[in-house]
């Protein structure tokens, strides 16, 4: 619906008639009969968003017919056999009537229109998850469905699709063993950021608000608004060390500080000090959000880090007293279930809770005074070498 126009600016019917003229002739690696069906039951409407409307409007219309359930709403409940035969009879809709089609109209867009053209055409879909149930794990059965569409289109060659998608969600799709990582290895590029990366991102967009409201000539960086020190840091450093070096967190940081002082006070440590305590409630929900499908009682697990003496631990370091207290904390704190339901819903054992706190990157292994490794795509839990290893608690994550 987005690649077509593009490539016929000027006239979506050239693009119907070119499909039409694809009829009949010598045999091709394609059926452009189907694709030709395909087009037409959309025609009006296929190059805008209405097109998804009538798609799933005439799916619905031709299941509640065969499936003799007047009225059939997708969203609704329905009883334990209607919903097997909505489910068995929209599995086999969406094969023949769709999938097929589509497939056959990707290979004459491959085979026929791969040349036209020498220009580059940037497609952006943001929020694609959004409607897909995201407090549910049925979420992973659809991504694993994008990333399964998303191998059918390799052959595409004159395109490339890229999926961003979090470290959290390709664990839960794996977790459910809905597909194998090794075989995915060769598709994936782990993102990160350091903090020189950060800092340029945060140095474009201040120098782009002062420009903005100043008409200011002078290249204005972090380093000059956070010039002074908290607690014996630089107010720059100690904000990028708060981050998790993701370029919202930062950028979120930095508009907590400036909503503070609101254009009218300078920025100094209360300012900055007051802004953590903001963005820290913001970063919580968020990360309780990434990973509550995997993990149900994460809130509970990361406020249980309070309960720790000390920024920096060992395992070994830990009496079992004070392991008891942190786990205590989380039993007391989850109230839904009852006993033998509570137990099986919750980490109860101290080793497995610090996997979990790495996990989702509220502590990090201390290799040396300046280098702390966090959980990452390419290491993104602890093994059993990593147990007698010093561990930190996160900046931001460290309440004392």
């Amino acid at each position: 619906m987005k690649v077509i126009p593009a490539l016929h600016r000027s006239s979506y019917q050239s693009f119907f008639n070119k499909i039409q003229d694809l009829i009949g002739g010598k045999k091709k690696p394609y059926n452009p009969e189907l694709v030709n069906e395909y087009i037409e039951q959309f025609k009006d409407t296929f190059f805008n968003d209405k097109a998804l409307v009538e798609i799933s409007n005439k799916m619905q219309s031709e299941l509640s017919t065969k499936i003799g359930i007047k009225g059939i709403n997708l969203g609704g409940k329905l009883g334990r056999e209607d919903a097997q035969k909505v489910q068995s009879e929209t599995s086999s809709y969406v094969s023949r009537e769709l999938i097929r089609k589509q497939k056959e109209l990707i290979k004459i867009l491959n085979e026929e229109f791969s040349e036209v053209g020498q220009f580059r055409i940037i497609i952006s879909i943001d929020d694609l998850d959004r409607s897909w149930l995201s407090s549910s794990d049925i979420r992973y059965d659809f991504i694993n469905a994008l990333l399964e569409a998303f191998r059918e289109l390799l052959d595409v060659k004159s395109g490339k699709i890229l999926i961003s998608i979090r470290t959290d969600i390709l664990m839960g799709i794996y977790n459910k063993t809905l597909r194998q990582d090794e075989k995915d290895q060769s598709l994936i590029y782990s993102v990160s950021w350091n903090k020189a990366d950060i800092r340029k991102i945060i140095d474009m967009r201040i120098n782009h608000l002062v420009k903005n409201k100043y008409q200011g000539s002078r290249v204005i960086t972090m380093k000059d608004i956070f010039n002074f020190y908290i607690d014996g840091v630089q107010a720059d450093e100690y904000i990028l060390d708060r981050t998790m070096l993701r370029p919202r967190d930062a950028i979120s940081f930095v508009n907590y500080c400036l909503k503070e002082c609101d254009g009218h006070v300078e920025i100094n440590q209360d300012i900055v000090l007051m802004a953590e305590e903001k963005f820290f409630s913001s970063r919580k929900r968020a990360l309780v959000s990434e990973w509550v499908t995997i993990y149900k009682n994460v809130s509970e697990y990361i406020d249980s880090l309070s309960m720790l003496t000390k920024q920096e631990f060992s395992l070994k370091s830990i009496n079992e007293e004070d392991k008891n207290t942190v786990l205590t904390y989380i039993l007391d704190r989850v109230s839904s279930g009852d006993g033998n339901e509570l137990h099986s819903k919750i980490v109860m054992n101290f080793d497995e809770l610090m996997k979990v706190w790495f996990i989702v990157g509220v502590i990090g292994i201390k290799r040396t005074e300046t280098l702390i490794i966090y959980s990452s795509y390419d290491k993104p839990d602890l093994d059993i070498t990593d147990i007698n290893r010093t561990f930190i608690i996160h900046p931001l994550f460290n309440r004392r």
